[in-house]
């Protein structure tokens, strides 16, 4: 594969300059009291270019990025139905969750998922809510730093391991700098890249480079074996409900969109990033765009061993010196934009609902900001390890997913709109959920997928056990009612 041009590396440089810049200029500029709501909270003022830059860089990273070239080059287009449910659920999730989590946030200052569970329900729940959540998105962590190395790995031609750990480090430095505020500027910069350097250059370059759609499409359509890659429905049934129950309940529970609704000026903002995110963002511009990138790669560089790679094999055939350079940091930046949000959110929960709650109740907002870029370093460094040890972008992703989503989507849904879900059948469906779909996921998926058997092993503790129990005595009901 060919190389990058010493042009591209210099933008490369120049763009992870900036990135450092931002957290460092964000650092700096808050000190005293109120430093531990620019690190947690982005001082809850985001407007609304800021909060929809910041909600769909953090969906459409480096993970879906590079997944998606592979499931194009694989699988064609019906592999952009995966990102239209995302775009659904997060277009769902704006009229059903943004509000009643606003409010709630805005009026007690809420910062994580930890803390909601616990003022509906008790400490317990709340604990065992926040402890799912970390653990699951620190796992997607390290599938955005794989896809980051992937595409490192590619281009600049090192090895993966020392790519990994350069996309890690820069990751860490300007994540536990500026915390949450310093992630979202970021993001802004991020994902004016992202949509220029993917959906405005790689695209119609590839489009122009195949001959025009049309000649895409009959290319496709001469050969049996690969007929199917223009099919819509291609994917089949079984896949897409696969991909549905693994993914549409994320934004209903992601702490990654949780921090968002909590950093936007108020509930009309968050409410319109998320609807914006959803269309047009996620779909149709990222979701066939990245896809149609895949299946450019299929039709010039058939013999790619790894599919994941399609879409940096593409950057570098298509694009000349320079362009390609700003692409291939479009890319990583799209990485970032998630592995900075996924990193953020564990950190959050540990210094909130571990450090402050149950370790050091009485620490003050200097030290919980000192304690928060420690525990960026060290769960930073955990994740890049697991990204090494576990290489593969697309499983990682949905397993977070499916971990998460089973656990946590119906406790969500009862927190917000069945008054009669008490502390009880909260913490059972949640530890039942979990631990069911991670059992059928070790187990390998025996007759059905993972996320069945969490979905309904959840659902159905969290309404027995809510019906065979009393609300408990530090439960909130009213307060979402």
């Amino acid at each position: 594969m060919t190389l990058l041009h010493p042009l591209d590396l210099v933008v490369m440089a120049a763009y992870f300059l900036v990135l450092l810049w931002i957290g460092f200029r964000v650092m700096r500029s808050k000190k005293g009291e109120s430093e531990s709501e620019t690190f947690f909270a982005a001082d809850r003022n985001m407007n609304l270019f800021q909060t929809t830059s910041t909600t769909a860089a953090t969906d459409i990273g480096g993970g879906f990025s590079i997944a998606m070239g592979g499931l194009g080059f694989t699988l064609g287009i019906s592999g952009s139905w995966l990102i239209a449910i995302s775009g659904l659920s997060v277009v769902m999730a704006s009229f059903l969750v943004v509000p009643k989590v606003k409010r709630w946030a805005d009026r007690v200052k809420g910062l994580t998922t930890g803390d909601l569970f616990e003022q509906r329900f008790d400490r317990r729940t709340g604990t065992m809510a926040a402890s799912l959540v970390g653990i699951s998105w620190f796992t997607f962590v390290g599938g955005q730093i794989i896809a980051g190395g992937k595409l490192l790995q590619a281009t600049l031609g090192i090895d993966l391991a020392v790519a990994i750990f350069v996309a890690g480090s820069v990751i860490l430095a300007y994540t536990a700098m500026g915390g949450l505020k310093a992630v979202i500027y970021t993001d802004v910069f991020q994902m004016t890249i992202l949509l220029v350097g993917v959906v405005f250059i790689l695209v119609p370059v590839g489009i122009v480079r195949v001959g025009g759609i049309s000649e895409m499409i009959a290319f496709f359509e001469a050969d049996s074996d690969t007929a199917s890659m223009v099919q819509w429905g291609a994917a089949g049934w079984p896949q897409m409900l696969a991909w549905f129950f693994s993914i549409f309940p994320v934004w209903f529970i992601s702490i990654a969109g949780f921090q968002r609704i909590i950093a936007a000026q108020d509930e009309k903002t968050a409410r319109r990033a998320f609807v914006l995110t959803g269309i047009p963002i996620e779909w149709p511009l990222f979701a066939i765009g990245s896809t149609l990138v895949g299946m450019f790669a299929r039709m010039l560089a058939p013999e790619l061993v790894d599919a994941e790679l399609a879409t940096p094999t593409m950057i570098l055939m298509l694009l000349p010196a320079g362009v390609a350079g700003l692409v291939i940091a479009a890319y990583i930046a799209a990485l970032m934009s998630t592995a900075d949000s996924c990193l953020i959110g564990p950190v959050a929960i540990f210094v909130n609902d571990i450090y402050r709650k149950l370790l050091k109740p009485n620490a003050t907002d200097k030290e919980l900001v000192r304690v928060a870029r420690m525990a960026t370093i060290v769960l930073g460094v955990l994740a890049i390890g697991t990204a090494y040890l576990l290489p593969n972008v697309l499983d990682l992703i949905l397993y977070a997913y499916t971990f998460g989503a089973a656990g946590l989507f119906f406790p969500m849904l009862g927190l917000l709109f069945w008054k009669r879900a008490t502390a009880s059948g909260a913490f059972w469906s949640i530890l039942t959920g979990g631990t069911s779909a991670v059992v059928w996921t070790i187990a390998s998926e025996p007759w059905v997928a993972a996320s069945y058997v969490g979905w309904a092993s959840s659902c159905t503790t969290l309404v027995a056990v809510s019906l065979a129990t009393e609300h408990a005595v530090e439960e909130d009901v009213e307060s979402f009612a």
